[in-house]
């Protein structure tokens, strides 16, 4: 039920990234399963019925209707349809593109609904649908003990599992062409920043120095005016004595 690794370095590289103890292998293909899956499913029923409806001493064949060809039909060819798109796609297959099949398991359920980008919706529709059909199926053979007929399985139905195979297959055909993703570069060494260099200040000439500014004096009072001096009078002369 796995697929076929198209290229064994990129699973080694792949699974060697993961680091797990157990030995790596293959991813789960969703129509290998599907195909497994109706098998099981119409033959189990079949062998059941024959089993517990057949009468003591004789063997009662259950009756097989036509849909049971149709879905072992629809599962077969998508299964084969499915393979030739590996094929076509391991032989286009180049190391700058990614290959879901180079994938390691990373379990059954997930291995199915997962391209080489993760869960895909086309291939999770085709699950849904298979495993819906599936129990339809197996509850009638448990509760009727008869094999489904078109009456339980109709032609809608069957056509829409035929549109839900179309649709993986379809879009199967875009699987695979994912580029490798390559390392990042390293980070350049911090280049410190650029300070801007500022032109030298303008030294302005040395200026002669200043004789400090006295304040002006201050006058003091009015002083009134001093009279003059006056010279002392001149002796008058002698009067003569009279007779």
């Amino acid at each position: 039920l796995r697929n076929v690794v198209i290229n064994m370095a990129d699973f080694n590289a792949m699974a060697n990234k993961r680091g797990t103890s157990k030995p790596p292998k293959a991813s789960f293909s969703l129509g290998r399963t599907q195909l497994a899956f109706w098998t099981v499913i119409i033959i189990g029923s079949f062998v059941y019925l024959l089993i517990n409806c057949s009468p003591p001493g004789g063997i009662e064949i259950p009756a097989m209707d036509d849909v049971n060809l149709a879905l072992l039909g629809i599962a077969a060819a998508t299964t084969v349809v499915a393979k030739v798109i590996d094929n076509s796609q391991q032989d286009n297959a180049t190391d700058a593109t990614m290959s879901q099949q180079d994938i390691p398991s990373k379990g059954f359920f997930t291995d199915i609904i997962s391209d080489e980008n993760g869960v895909s919706v086309h291939r999770l529709q085709n699950v849904i649908w298979t495993i819906v059909v599936g129990g339809i199926y197996i509850v009638y053979v448990s509760t009727k003990l008869a094999i489904p007929d078109k009456s339980v399985i109709t032609t809608t139905m069957l056509t829409l599992m035929g549109i839900s195979s179309a649709a993986y297959l379809g879009l199967k055909t875009t699987e695979n062409t994912t580029p490798v993703p390559q390392p990042l570069p390293a980070d350049p060494p911090p280049v410190a920043p650029v300070v801007p260099v500022q032109p030298p200040t303008p030294v302005a000439p040395l200026q002669p120095p200043v004789a400090p500014v006295q304040p002006p004096a201050q006058a003091g009072p009015l002083q009134p005016p001093v009279a003059p001096v006056q010279p002392p009078a001149a002796p008058s002369p002698p009067t003569p004595p009279t007779a």
